[in-house]
Parts: C-alpha cells; sequence; structure tokens
C-alpha cells in the first residue's frame, strides 16, 4: 500500500469505486461501438458511458496519492513497479488475442468476436493474426485488447514518477501552483482544437508538441491526488454538498457533448470526434473524477470485518482489471435471453464479472502465491 504504516480504507473504496465504473463503462461498449434497433440501447449506452468517465482518472490520482513523492531509489522503483505491470499485460494480451482463434476452432460464427470485443471493427479467427497480435504486443494493443492501453501509460507514469518526484519533494507551492494552472488549461486543448483550428500553439503536421504539451496529460491527476491527500476540513455535508455539485456538472458536460456526438460519428468512421467529450484528460471527466474523490475521502470504515473485505478486493482489484474483458461479452449473451430492461442487464452484469474475477485471481493466488503478481499483479 505504499510507505505507510496504517492502510487507507477510504482509498480501498474508492479503488472499488474505480474498478466497478470500468467493467460498468465496457459492459455497455456492445451499446456505444454497434448499432443499435433500439434507440434506449442507445441511450442507456451513452448516460452510463459517461457516466463512468472518472474512472481511468481516478485510478491515477490514487497512484499520485499512494506513490508521491517516492521513497525508493529509482532502480528499485522500477524493478519493484514496472515487471508487476508488464509481465501480466503480455499474458493477459496474448490470452485475448487467442480467444477469436479458438472461437474458430469451436465451429463459432465469426459474428460472435462482435459481441465478445465490440471495439474490434475487423474480426479473424486465423491463427496466424492472432500470432501477429501477439508478437506486437510490447508496441501497441487493438480491439481485443482495447482495455490494456491503461497499463502502457500507467507503464509510462512509473518511467516518469521518480524525476516529478524529485520536484514534488521540495513542497514548493508556487511551482505545485503553476504546474496546476498550465495542466488545467491543457485539459481544454482538445475542444480549442476542433472548435478553432487543429494547428494550435505550434501544433501542426511535422510537430505534436505544442505549448502545453510537457503539462498534459495523467501527470496532472498524479499531483491532484497527492496535493488532496491530506483532506479538506470543510464540514462533511459542504463536502458532499460540492462534490456532489462538482460531479453532476461535469456529467452534464460530458453526456450532452458525447450524445452530440453520436449523432453525427460512429466509431468505425471517427472514434476520436466520437469521444471528444469522453476523453480522460478533459476539464469535464476531471470534475466529475474531483467530485468522487472528495466525496468517497470523507468515508469512515470501521468495521473490521469491512475492513478486512476491502483489503482483500483491493488486492485483487488489478487482476480484476486484467481479466474483466473475457467476461463481459458471454455474461451479456447468458443474460440476453431473459430481455432484462437494459440498465438492469447492466448492474447484473457488472455484479456477475466483478464476482467471477474476484474469485478467479483469489483462486490464482491461493494455487501459486508466490507467481500470483506475476500472473494477476
Amino acid at each position: 500500500m505504499n510507505n505507510q504504516a496504517q492502510r487507507i480504507y477510504w482509498v480501498d473504496v474508492l479503488r472499488l469505486v474505480a474498478m466497478l465504473m470500468v467493467i460498468s463503462a465496457h459492459c455497455v461498449d456492445i451499446y456505444n461501438a454497434t448499432p443499435q434497433s433500439d434507440p434506449l440501447n442507445s441511450f442507456w449506452g451513452a448516460f452510463i458511458g459517461s457516466l463512468m468517465r472518472p474512472s481511468v482518472p481516478l485510478f491515477a490520482m490514487m497512484t499520485g496519492l499512494l506513490l508521491l513523492p517516492t521513497k525508493e531509489s529509482t532502480k528499485d522503483f522500477y524493478k519493484r513497479r514496472i515487471p508487476r505491470v508488464i509481465i501480466p499485460m503480455v499474458l493477459w494480451s496474448a490470452i485475448y488475442y487467442l480467444i477469436p482463434w479458438m472461437t474458430g476452432i469451436a465451429g463459432l460464427d465469426k459474428s460472435v468476436i462482435s459481441t465478445l470485443f465490440p471495439f474490434e471493427f475487423s474480426p479473424s479467427q486465423q491463427a496466424g493474426d492472432a500470432l501477429q497480435n501477439i508478437a506486437l504486443i510490447p508496441f501497441t494493443f487493438n480491439g481485443y485488447t482495447t482495455h490494456m492501453w491503461y497499463l502502457y501509460m500507467l507503464v509510462g507514469l512509473y518511467l516518469f514518477m521518480p524525476f516529478f518526484s524529485a520536484w514534488v519533494e521540495r513542497h514548493d507551492r508556487t511551482l505545485t501552483t503553476t504546474f496546476m494552472i498550465m495542466w488545467t488549461t491543457s485539459l481544454m486543448l482538445p475542444y480549442l482544437q476542433h472548435l478553432i483550428v487543429p494547428s494550435l500553439f505550434g501544433e501542426c503536421a511535422w510537430n505534436s508538441y505544442g505549448t502545453f504539451y510537457y503539462f498534459a496529460g495523467f501527470s496532472g491527476y498524479l499531483l491532484l491526488g497527492h496535493m488532496l491527500a491530506k483532506g479538506n476540513p470543510m464540514p462533511l455535508r459542504k463536502i458532499i454538498a460540492m462534490g456532489v455539485m462538482v460531479y453532476v456538472s461535469g456529467f452534464i458536460i460530458t453526456y450532452t457533448g458525447f450524445a452530440s456526438m453520436a449523432v453525427k460519428y460512429s466509431y468505425a468512421e471517427a472514434p476520436e470526434l466520437l469521444e471528444l467529450f469522453w476523453q480522460f484528460c478533459s476539464p469535464n471527466v476531471a470534475l466529475m473524477a474531483l467530485g468522487i474523490f472528495l466525496i468517497v475521502q470523507r468515508v469512515k470504515i470501521t468495521s473490521p470485518k469491512i475492513q478486512q473485505l476491502l483489503a482483500a478486493t483491493t488486492k485483487y482489484s488489478f487482476g480484476t482489471y486484467l481479466m474483466h474483458y473475457i467476461f463481459i461479452g458471454p455474461v451479456v449473451i447468458l443474460l440476453s435471453p431473459l430481455n432484462l430492461p437494459t440498465p438492469l442487464c447492466v448492474i447484473c452484469s457488472v455484479v456477475m464479472v466483478f464476482i467471477i474475477c474476484q474469485t478467479l485471481t483469489a483462486i490464482i493466488y491461493k494455487l501459486v502465491p508466490r507467481a500470483a503478481r506475476y500472473v494477476v499483479g
């Protein structure tokens, strides 16, 4: 849990919330990535998907809260953190890439791949394509491993953190404030580039590194989590009211923006425009993440049983992230004959997938405790 002697249980709650949000977001992928005959499915896909956008920013904020400033040498930090991300990422990516080939061996129609992996628009059941995807794991991902993008980004944060930590340790309020102002400005760039001109602040066909490039990205969430670690002395009612207001205001922008883009574009045509308002590094999603963080930070867990349950859930959260995408498609197929209302179907899917993944991760830890960290993190 980092260098802290006492476990921070509200962070366990926040991690659980973020994990459930990730699964929920992926459970509605099928409604957003493919055309829907029922307009209500499209509505619920956009609505629920927008609600869940703060998931990854919350993970980044927790990383900054728990790991900044780093207390180890750069070598020890890299040795401890990076293999525990890269090795499971390679292993599980290979599993995902083998699944389409296995559906062909099982005699299933290629159309089933679109249910299992709705963001793979050119599915293949050929062994050669599976092997090619596996060979490219160190460098890239695709629609079969759409959630693995986060792990590539996480490795980048880990590589950067010892350098970032060096000035965080200085406790220079002016530097911190200046960085956060620059970072907040960078959150506006996707909208400004769409509304004004793509070649903004020096960005152009031969240069991707504009004025605010070095202040942009998930490093801002790292610092934000670190800054908020000490909490807020405001009364609980005011914190909750402020958190709800901040989250709702961000959600309104996120949902209305995505819904307006969904009328014009599809994932197959222009995913970057469709998800313009869903970008994790955007002001609206940052507001949503901030609202949830402020509220959960005031949660008090005093029951030893709940504390133990949260600790176990946290221990298995990375394994749940790695494998959850495998089970979403089969669970959706299993529930489809019940004709449940879409929101209820999503809730049931999330609960079932979460329980399956937590159970399997616990079994792996039980069977191979020494190797488990390199299998499920």
